[in-house]
């Protein structure tokens, strides 16, 4: 199935409580129960944030800003993000998961090399897009993020902190959950989709955009993905290197040509590469083929990854036409400087 042809019912837990919303994806009749049963054609996620210790070896660093990667995707030509849109995302919306374990029996099994791949294709087409170097899997990671996939996926909920109670429980499973994005996704996973369902961040509890956040760490090197039939885990907060490029600023959606199957639906943001940069008293303004359009601010959120501002552009217009984006009011910790970061995005239908 296409990825523009799905529907969701999503159902978004933020730490440890859970909290219901429908998306707008488009909208239709359904419900999620508080013990996290789902209707078909749904899916919840639910996103990792930094206690006041964070996991050994996942730090995000410093304050030097960069270039963007050399070979990220030239954002300027339509027909170069198009290509990579067709050949790092769209191959990889129809892979499911070749899951060979089982929910009944507690078999943790594997998803198949060629969904694994999937995924990191379509994560490292985002990055790309936002000018940041590459992940890689690695498979100590994958098979710990596996573990996770099973407990979410046997106990139909999410938990970065999983009971012992919980069906299929294991340690390693469990303590990796506190520190990856977990997904479930009704009636299966698209090894691609799952990627476009945490950078959308759909829900009042993802107003932080917490997932798309992790997933563009400029500082990441190595995750780790594992796949039930209905449920996902991304390793995100992991290993990282203090000289991956880090641009001074990343967007989503990206600055330039951008494909309009992975806006997310008006749920837009500005990430700086700068940990002393604050958005507190930021204020943005879009305009559409050079109209002023309604935006909304969301609370400023730290504890997932980079500084970050998230605001909303009406859904009816968000997918396609020429959008400029202004920030101002920026600040930076210590200092009365003050910075305005411009910006356009020009959406259009990839294929």
């Amino acid at each position: 199935m296409l990825e523009t042809e799905r529907r969701w019912l999503t159902l978004v837990a933020l730490s440890a409580a859970l909290l219901f919303t429908l998306s707008a994806e488009p909208a239709f009749p359904g419900i999620a129960s508080p013990k996290g049963q789902n209707s078909p054609n749904s899916s919840k996620a639910e996103v990792p944030v930094y206690s006041t210790s964070s996991p050994t070896g996942a730090r995000v660093l410093g304050t030097r800003t960069t270039a963007s990667w050399a070979a990220s995707v030239d954002t300027g030509s339509r027909s170069a993000v198009n290509a990579a849109y067709l050949r790092s995302y769209a191959s990889g919306v129809s892979v499911r998961t070749g899951w060979t374990g089982s929910d009944s029996s507690c078999t943790t099994g594997t998803s198949s090399a060629s969904s694994r791949a999937a995924t990191l294709r379509a994560l490292n087409y985002a990055r790309s897009l936002a000018g940041l170097a590459p992940v890689v899997f690695s498979t100590t990671l994958d098979a710990r993020a596996q573990r996770t996939a099973l407990i979410m996926s046997a106990n139909r909920s999410l938990s970065h902190d999983p009971p012992a109670s919980w069906r299929c429980w294991n340690s390693v499973g469990a303590t990796n959950a506190g520190v990856a994005n977990l997904a479930l996704t009704y009636p299966g996973v698209s090894s691609a989709g799952v990627v476009r369902q945490y950078l959308t961040d759909s829900g009042s509890s993802n107003r932080a955009a917490g997932h798309r956040r992790w997933l563009l760490n400029p500082f990441s090197t190595t995750m780790g993905s594992g796949s039930t039939d209905t449920a996902n885990a991304i390793t995100v907060i992991g290993p990282t290197s203090s000289t991956q490029p880090n641009p001074a600023w990343v967007a989503w959606p990206t600055a330039g040509y951008f494909p309009s199957t992975l806006e997310p639906a008006g749920r837009w943001s500005l990430s700086s590469g700068d940990r002393a940069i604050s958005f507190t008293y930021a204020t943005v303004r879009v305009y559409r083929d050079g109209n002023l359009v309604q935006t909304v601010k969301n609370p400023v959120v730290s504890g997932y990854a980079m500084p970050t501002l998230v605001w909303q552009v009406p859904t009816s217009i968000a997918r396609s036409g020429s959008f400029q984006v202004v920030v101002s009011g920026i600040r930076k910790s210590g200092t009365t400087q003050r910075y305005t970061r411009s910006y356009v995005v020009r959406m259009f239908t990839p294929g």
